[in-house]
């Protein structure tokens, strides 16, 4: 199918922004929004302890400390909006990606007052697409996206529930009308939990990838996933800390992984907590498992958490993104959070 470059154009506007050394991309820049399609947006500036004005995250254990730094909810009259399950910050904090599940690719640009996110605009949506180039949007079978993340080629990963798979797409190159790439995990990845399948994937610093489930569990406290190279594939499992289920993981500069987990009861409403597991852990081959970084209290501004991304700034600092899922429900919202990651000392 010929990529149609109006459509395109703000798609790979945003991959010039994760892909600085992608001519095809920089080329494309200057092409902007001309054209496409774009979605209303709205937002409103949240406070993360609206009843408490210290906003510094300090971690029950270890040595590292987030403070926020900013967070929206997001709003859009485009009834293909929500859902949000997975999410790419771009290097520069600039945009975003996202996807949905129910198949829908994401793209909006991002605002910051002082180093604090304050503002959400650009915001754009389209089908995402099966090998055959057919929309897999709307089918909740097929389209059930979880989780994405950056691949050492420039492709972006993306995992899927209900039907489980792997699919990349190459987006850099042919925006919203990339056709999917099967990409094989584990012949037993069939035996998947119908709804808690493959919900985080991370690309590891020497290529292979970690692909988890949410609740697909090897024994009763370990959640089963497995590191796939072009060598070799190998099951490995997270340690479940009831009652939180694993939404998504990201990879620090430093090679450690920082998961994101949420828990929902009706009586106790929902929580987020983030771990750190340390980088030689995947080589140790016992269960994953890392200090607790956050766990969200009563009263903080959370949801259903499902996405975290992290970028590193040119001066060193770190960023971590959150992202719920408002489960097409009014009575939820969809929540965009920023923090910073500080390493052993407190914020000031």
């Amino acid at each position: 199918m010929p990529m149609s470059l109006c459509r395109a154009a703000p798609f790979l506007v945003l991959m010039a922004a994760f892909l600085p050394a992608c001519a095809q991309a920089d080329d494309l820049a200057s092409d902007a929004n001309a054209g496409a399609a774009t979605s209303p947006v709205s937002f409103g500036q949240l406070a993360l302890n609206p009843s408490d004005a210290d906003d510094t995250l300090r971690a029950p254990a270890g040595d590292s400390t987030l403070s926020y730094r900013g967070g929206l909810v997001v709003r859009s009259d485009d009834n293909a909006f929500g859902g949000i399950s997975g999410l790419i910050v771009s290097a520069d904090g600039s945009s975003l990606m996202a996807i949905t599940d129910t198949g829908y690719w994401l793209t909006a640009s991002l605002m910051y007052e002082a180093n604090t996110l304050s503002g959400i605009g650009s915001l754009t949506l389209a089908p995402m697409l099966d090998p055959d180039g057919q929309s897999v949007a709307g089918n909740k079978r097929q389209g059930d996206a979880e989780a994405m993340t950056l691949l050492a080629d420039g492709r972006i990963a993306v995992s899927f529930e209900r039907n489980h798979r792997v699919w990349a797409y190459d987006v850099s190159t042919d925006g919203f009308e990339a056709t999917a790439q099967p990409i094989i995990i584990s012949p037993d990845l069939k035996d998947a939990v119908n709804n808690k399948g493959l919900e985080a994937l991370a690309s590891l610093p020497d290529g292979s990838l970690l692909a988890m489930t949410e609740g697909t569990m090897v024994a009763e406290d370990q959640i089963k996933g497995w590191r796939v190279s072009s060598a070799a594939t190998a099951e490995v499992s997270l340690r479940r800390i009831a009652p939180f289920d694993l939404t998504d993981i990201a990879l620090l500069p430093s090679g450690d992984l920082l998961t994101l987990e949420r828990r929902f009861s009706t009586l106790g409403g929902v929580g987020a907590q983030i771990r750190r597991i340390k980088a030689d852990a995947l080589e140790e081959g016992a269960p994953l498992d890392g200090d607790i970084l956050y766990r969200s209290t009563a009263g903080q501004t959370v949801d259903n958490m499902e996405g975290i991304s992290i970028r590193t700034a040119p001066d060193g600092r770190t960023f971590v993104y959150v992202v719920s899922d408002d489960n097409f429900n009014p009575l939820q919202r969809t929540l965009l959070l920023m923090f910073e990651l500080h390493e052993g000392a407190t914020p000031n």
